[in-house]
């Protein structure tokens, strides 16, 4: 754990403001967060909350999404609107699922947190908050610096010609960590789906890992390859929107009711993910995904894409028993795709799993290093997760100390040593 210098160095000069008309809620809130170095900050109203801001600055807000007069959606956008640097969550029930979704859409929420919570989920839900708002201040620093030493690239003549071409590497290596970092942010979006209890961030994981191999043994393109890879992760986005009695129960022992809402996931992914319009690939991609080879082929944007996914998906799927009310064991997995092939699975792809089963093994992977091992300017190879298969960092994150020192500091507050890969 911390100790309390540690803690009341982390995030000791920010703050977050609850905001529920309940009373019995925001006392909840206040026990949540009552040993925590950054304060808290309690409103019963949505106008309440716009006054504290007014003459307060507030890091990051929590807002009930039903409230009377101006409810949690109406108060974060205009939060938007006035102080667009605040990290807006939202706490809904599963019944306000569209409204929250329709939040997103609107640009207005950062994070949603299910009710009732999870107390550590809610906590790592407003640390990354605080993190993120951090890592700006950070990369405004950098660009501050980046600025003045263009200034000083202007003044320097002919003679100093190896020092610019030095500083000017700097500068460009200062742009590609932020350029990393802004990357990172379209891989957040797995979280919506780790911190789910109804899905299962490690399903979700497995998934993105095998289809990102099956297209590099396909030898697609570096760009491509990742856009899979993240459709994987994303595969069940979906069925956030989903009754969580489908979502846990094997396809096999669903109605044709239930199959036929579960097969229609792909309409609701691509509305959770229309604001996103550099995300279109993935968006078609998981649109795609339950339907047929001969539908892909004629629709989708790129049919090899849809057929990897479907391959790697159901892999899974069978593996951890969520097609069959039992796991299959791995080779029997074969033979129950191969039924489907050439109608669900792509022939070459399923020729491939055949051929490389490794590449299901997580076991091949590089050995990592410790946090204590780590520098600067090391680049982060795969993905880093929590023991609850959080994702704390994005493959391609450039070290500096103070991302070092937080996984360090990490490390000791969860009481779990990380394992990382650099390249």
């Amino acid at each position: 754990m911390l100790d309390k210098d540690s803690e009341h160095a982390l995030y000791s000069d920010m703050t977050i403001l609850c905001v529920d008309d309940e009373t019995s809620i925001l006392r909840s809130l206040q026990r949540v967060f009552n040993r925590k170095s950054y304060q808290v900050l309690v409103a019963e109203s949505a106008a309440d909350a716009l006054a504290i801001m007014a003459q307060q600055n507030v890091n990051v807000i929590i807002s009930d999404m039903r409230m009377p007069v101006m409810d949690g959606p109406e108060l974060l956008a205009k939060v938007a609107n006035l102080y667009p640097e605040t990290y807006r969550i939202v706490l809904s029930g599963f019944a306000d699922f569209e409204s929250t979704v329709a939040a997103i859409n609107l640009g207005k929420i950062n994070r949603f947190v299910n009710k009732p919570w999870n107390n550590n989920d809610l906590v790592s839900v407003v640390e990354e908050g605080l993190a993120r708002i951090k890592l700006k201040r950070e990369n405004i620093r950098l660009k501050l610096i980046v600025e003045q030493q263009n200034i000083e690239l202007k003044q320097w003549n002919d003679e100093l010609e190896n020092k610019v071409k030095l500083r000017t590497k700097q500068i460009r290596a200062a742009l590609a960590i932020n350029e990393r970092n802004n990357k990172a942010s379209e891989k957040m979006l797995f979280n919506f789906i780790a911190i789910n209890p109804n899905l299962n961030g490690h399903f979700a994981k497995n998934v993105g890992n095998l289809a990102g191999r099956l297209a590099v043994k396909l030898n697609l393109e570096k760009q491509e390859i990742n856009t899979i890879r993240l459709a994987g992760f994303l595969t069940e986005i979906g069925m956030l929107g989903i009754d969580p009695y489908i979502c846990t129960t094997p396809f096999s022992q669903l109605t044709y009711e239930q199959k036929t809402e579960f097969l229609a996931q792909g309409n609701i992914a691509k509305q959770i993910l229309s604001p996103a319009q550099h995300m279109n690939d993935v968006s078609d991609i998981l649109w795609h995904q339950y339907k047929s080879l001969k539908d892909i082929k004629t629709s989708a944007k790129s049919a090899i894409a849809c057929n990897i996914l479907a391959v790697a998906r159901d892999y899974w799927r069978y593996a951890s028993g969520k097609i069959l009310a039992f796991q299959v064991e791995p080779i029997k997995i074969q033979i129950e795709l191969n039924k489907a092939k050439n109608t669900k699975y792509a022939e070459k792809v399923l020729a491939i799993l055949a051929k490389h089963p490794e590449l299901v093994d997580d076991n091949n992977l590089e050995q990592g290093i410790t946090t204590q091992q780590l520098k600067p300017a090391m680049v982060l190879k795969y993905n880093l997760y929590t023991v609850n298969h959080l994702l704390i960092l994005a493959e391609g994150h450039e070290f500096s100390q103070s991302s070092i020192d937080h996984l360090i500091a990490y490390e000791k507050n969860q009481q779990h040593i990380l394992t990382i890969v650099v390249e």
